[in-house]
């Protein structure tokens, strides 16, 4: 499968597709360094993480790396009382919703989390509500169209 244009090919120079990659990486490097985990106590949380969460058939190995890396210290982070998985939660969904308020190709900052009705807020949210309507449905001709 070919890298698509927002995904940074991997080579030598650059080990990660994409810069939130990066960042966990350099985060769990700080986090270790500050003291907050030892690093052999790191390689076993990521170690249970792959196992616990193998390679899914739609991703590839580097895909799945970086999920079950991205897992892995947010399980470190909530075991050692950096983060309660309440607020880990909660922060989760506000960059949803800053996500999903922030207008096409516009960067996505988080303040938009909770900005209603900026940037058309409330077209998003109507065009993502779910709608429930009746499907009409028709035989199927069994000929050749025609």
């Amino acid at each position: 499968m070919p890298p698509s244009e927002d995904v940074l090919p991997i080579d030598e120079d650059r080990p990660f597709r994409e810069p939130w990659q990066a960042k966990a990486f350099a985060l769990v490097v700080l986090l270790h360094r500050q003291g907050h985990f030892a690093w052999p106590e790191w390689v076993q949380t990521l170690a249970t993480e792959v196992k616990a969460s193998p390679q899914r058939p739609d991703e590839d190995a580097d895909q799945a790396y970086h999920r079950q890396f991205l897992a892995a210290l947010e399980r470190v982070v909530i075991v050692r009382g950096l983060m309660a998985r309440d607020a880990m939660t909660e922060r989760t969904e506000a960059w949803r919703r800053a996500y999903l308020n922030t207008p096409h190709g516009q960067p996505v900052d988080l303040a938009a989390a909770d900005d209603h009705h900026a940037h058309g807020a409330d077209e998003h949210e109507h065009a993502l509500t779910p709608r429930r309507m009746p499907v009409a449905v028709s035989a199927a001709h069994s000929g050749p169209a025609g």
